[in-house]
């Protein structure tokens, strides 16, 4: 889905979204490229923990841009004023993803994978 942690265009949270989306039969749920990968695992967190909470279980996954984007509205990087040409200042640099993935510890990561049971 192309949803932030703001949820989607209907007022609908995220963490809803991909609980309605397990329950239609959903094997599979993400957060699509309109946020940066920061945002993107805060979306995915809120989604992982509303699916646990209805003891539902699904897969996870991610397609995060490389921009930077904290400033993103609901519709994620088509809303900055930089879309679409002028990007280039927002890239996030290998150190800077480096440095997010030694950052997340253990215990954030292991929120992030499937439920084994």
């Amino acid at each position: 889905m192309c949803i932030g942690p703001e949820g989607d265009l209907h007022g609908v949270s995220a963490g809803e979204c991909a609980v309605r989306m397990v329950k239609a039969g959903a094997h599979v749920v993400g957060v699509n490229c309109h946020f940066d990968p920061f945002i993107v695992l805060k979306t995915l967190k809120l989604m992982i923990d509303a699916v646990k909470a209805e003891g539902l279980k699904a897969h996870f996954i991610t397609q995060p841009l490389a921009y930077h984007t904290p400033d993103a509205g609901k519709q994620g990087f088509i809303d900055l004023p930089e879309f679409p040409f002028a990007l280039e200042p927002r890239v996030c640099s290998a150190d800077e993803l480096k440095q997010k993935a030694e950052d997340t510890t253990k215990e954030e990561l292991q929120k992030l994978q499937q439920f084994k049971k």
